[in-house]
């Protein structure tokens, strides 16, 4: 979710035009792709200690990520210069803002998947994502995360969630954004990121609770089922 600020809410009722493919908004600089559980939480505050918080707009589940997702109109405040949220790619965006460079940051398949069944079991948010490992294996006594997650890449439950890069990099390819930074050198990335926005940009540590070192080595065998994302991911890893 994302919070409106109080002049973006009456800039919203008092010019509700959207922008679309039909009419682009050409002011936008960066869109950047937030794949959950990549670090993104801490890029989007990298950006707003970079450029301030009015120009990053986030697009998220009550914003327009949704729509803009299947190229649909969405709203974006004048002051917008950076989208950042949880979309997928879709042709229509490079039309939607013709100006602006395409960034994402990924992270090794397996332990995203991990790291973000430890979010839905953190945080018990009411998603379609939490009631189903709910319905399926905490209710059936289900409850040790190792073997919830064994049993969720077996089932193929939850596929668009935990096999996301098929999903999200379906329409625009990772080579023909401008920049794809990882998790794994996520400062050395950084730094050559800025060199393209031309702004300072820190690493920040925001919303980590996985990290590759948690990881059971145990469930290290379940690569196999993964072979489509890291051969997605591969070459940016």
């Amino acid at each position: 979710m994302y919070q409106l600020s109080f002049s973006q809410k009456l800039e919203r009722k008092l010019s509700s035009k959207e922008v679309s493919a039909q009419a682009p908004n050409k002011n936008v600089d960066w869109v950047v792709h937030h794949v959950p559980k990549t670090a993104g939480s801490s890029l989007r505050q990298s950006f707003v200690n970079a450029l301030g918080k009015r120009p990053v707009f986030g697009v998220y589940r009550n914003t327009g990520a949704a729509e803009l997702g299947v190229g649909k109109p969405i709203w974006v405040p004048r002051s917008a210069k950076v989208l950042f949220g949880h979309f997928p790619t879709h042709a229509a965006q490079t039309s939607m803002f013709p100006n602006a460079k395409r960034v994402t940051w990924v992270r090794d398949p397996l332990e995203r998947a991990w790291s973000l069944l430890g979010h839905y079991l953190a945080t018990k948010d009411e998603t379609a994502q939490y009631a189903f490992v709910k319905q399926h294996y905490l209710d059936k006594g289900i409850s040790k995360k190792e073997d919830i997650f064994e049993r969720l890449i077996k089932d193929n439950g939850l596929a668009k969630n935990i096999f996301v890069y098929a999903h999200y990099f379906e329409h625009i390819k990772l080579k023909d954004f401008d920049f794809v930074g990882s998790t794994t050198s996520n400062r050395d990335d950084l730094k050559q990121l800025q060199k393209l926005l031309g702004k300072p940009l820190i690493e920040e540590k925001e919303n980590v609770r996985n990290s590759a070192s948690s990881f059971p080595k145990a469930l290290r065998y379940l690569e196999s089922y993964f072979a489509c994302e890291y051969e997605i991911v591969a070459d940016y890893l």
